[in-house]
C-alpha cells in the first residue's frame, strides 16, 4: 500500500491544552475527519467524570478534505480541584459506533504519555507563582528544542504536582512563516496534498492560485521572485535598509516565504506534532548545485527537529498554554512603519499573504487563548 493510499490517523495534532481553569477547559486538536469525542477526567482523590462533547462543547472547522480543527470548550458546574494531578483522556467514537466505547489517547497518541503512565494529565495551580516560558521555535535552527527539555523536566516531577508550572507561556514565534527550510517546505507541500488542504486564488500574484504557486519553478529557494516588489519611500530605505531597495517582505531569509493559508496551516501541524511527519517525505526537488547542498544540510537539522516532536507534543498535552504571535509568525518587519503598512496593505497579494498568516494564527493560537472573543 502506498503512503498516499494508507488510512489516515484520526488525530493529526494535539490534544494541546490551552486555557484551563477550575470551571472551564479549552483543548485544541486537529483530526483527519470530524470526530465524536468524549472527555474523561480523573482527579487524584476525587470521583472521575465523563463528559459528552456535544455541539455546545465541541466546535469543528474544516481546513481541507482530510483536516478538521476541533476546539473543545467545556464549562463545568462543579469546579475541578486545584493543586492535584488530573489525568484525562479523549475517547474517539468510531464512525457509526457507540458513544460509550471508543479508543483513547493511549491507543491513538501513545507518544503523549510519560513512561509508565496510562493517561496524560494536567494540574490546575493554586497560584501563578511558577511559570514555564517558551520563546521562538525555528525548526532549522541547529540546536536542541527547548520544549524537549521542558518535557524531560516535567517528567522528573510527574508525581509532584506542586512543582508543575501554572502555565506554559509561548511568547515568541511559534512558526517562522518568513524563514522556512527547503526540506520543510517540501514536507509542507506533501502534507497539503495528503490532507487535501484547501486551495485559494492569489489576486495580484504572478501565479494564478495556490496550486500554480506550488508548481512554480521559483517555489523553492527563489520565492523572493514571486513576492510583491513595490518601491518603498527613500526615507524608509535609508533608515532601515541602508538605501537598498527592498520588496514589501523585507526578511533576509525570504526565499521560502509561506504564502497560502494551506502552507501556514501545514507548518503549524508539522511544528507541533510528530504524526504528520509519518505522512510525508522530504524528497529533494529540482535544484541547482548550491541549493542542493543547502537542502542536504537543512534536511539533517529538520530530521533532528522532527525526532524531538513526540516530547514537544507531550509537554503541550500536559501544561495549559497561552500564546502570542511575534513578527515571524506573520513576516519580518511586519508593521514596522506606517509606510510599510501602506505599501503592504495596498497590494492584494501582500495583503493576502499577511491575512493568511493572521488567520492561521487565529485558528491555531488565538482561538484557544480566549474563545469568548471569537464566539
Amino acid at each position: 500500500m502506498s503512503q498516499d493510499s494508507a488510512p489516515l490517523p484520526e488525530v493529526l495534532a494535539g490534544p494541546i491544552l490551552r486555557r484551563l481553569g477550575a470551571q472551564r477547559l479549552v483543548i485544541w486538536l486537529v483530526g483527519s475527519r470530524p470526530l465524536d469525542l468524549g472527555l474523561m477526567l480523573h482527579p487524584r482523590g476525587h470521583p472521575p467524570r465523563r463528559l459528552t462533547l456535544d455541539e455546545r462543547r465541541l466546535q469543528r472547522l474544516p481546513l481541507g478534505r482530510h483536516a478538521w480543527l476541533h476546539l473543545i470548550d467545556v464549562a463545568l458546574d462543579t469546579p475541578l480541584p486545584q493543586g492535584v494531578r488530573i489525568d484525562y483522556d479523549l475517547k474517539i467514537t468510531p464512525e457509526g459506533g457507540d458513544r460509550k466505547g471508543g479508543s483513547g489517547i493511549a491507543e491513538w497518541a501513545p507518544h503523549l504519555l510519560h513512561e509508565g503512565a496510562t493517561h496524560p494529565a494536567f494540574v490546575l495551580a493554586n497560584s501563578h507563582r511558577r511559570l514555564l516560558h517558551g520563546s521562538c521555535r525555528r525548526p532549522h535552527h541547529d540546536g536542541p528544542d527547548g520544549l524537549v527539555r521542558a518535557d524531560a523536566w516535567l517528567a522528573e516531577r510527574r508525581d509532584t504536582p506542586d512543582a508543575w508550572p501554572a502555565w506554559l507561556l509561548m511568547t515568541g514565534d511559534q512558526i517562522y512563516a518568513d524563514d522556512v527550510a527547503g526540506p520543510l517546505l517540501v514536507a509542507i507541500h506533501a502534507l497539503i496534498r495528503r490532507l487535501g488542504l484547501f486551495d485559494e486564488t492569489l489576486e495580484g500574484a504572478t501565479v494564478a492560485d495556490s496550486q500554480a504557486l506550488y508548481a512554480d519553478a521559483a517555489s523553492y529557494y527563489r520565492r523572493e521572485a514571486l513576492l510583491p516588489d513595490i518601491k518603498s519611500s527613500e526615507d524608509l530605505r535609508e533608515r532601515f535598509f541602508g538605501g537598498v531597495r527592498k520588496p514589501v517582505f523585507t526578511s533576509a531569509n525570504a526565499p521560502n516565504h509561506l504564502m497560502s493559508l494551506a502552507e501556514v496551516i501545514a507548518m503549524y501541524l508539522l511544528s507541533w506534532s510528530p504524526v504528520p511527519w509519518r505522512l510525508v517525505e522530504m524528497t529533494e526537488p529540482a535544484l541547482d548545485e548550491t541549493q542542493a547542498a543547502r537542502f542536504g544540510e537543512e534536511r539533517a537539522v529538520i530530521e533532528r527537529f522532527a525526532a524531538g516532536l513526540p516530547a514537544a507534543a507531550r509537554v503541550m498535552a500536559h501544561l495549559p498554554s497561552l500564546m502570542i504571535f511575534d513578527d515571524h509568525d506573520i513576516t519580518d518587519d511586519w508593521n514596522l512603519t506606517a509606510d510599510w503598512e501602506r505599501t503592504a496593505y495596498g497590494h492584494p497579494f501582500s495583503r493576502r499573504i499577511i491575512g493568511n498568516a493572521l488567520l492561521a494564527y487565529l485558528l491555531c493560537q488565538g482561538w484557544g487563548n480566549d474563545p469568548d472573543r471569537l464566539a
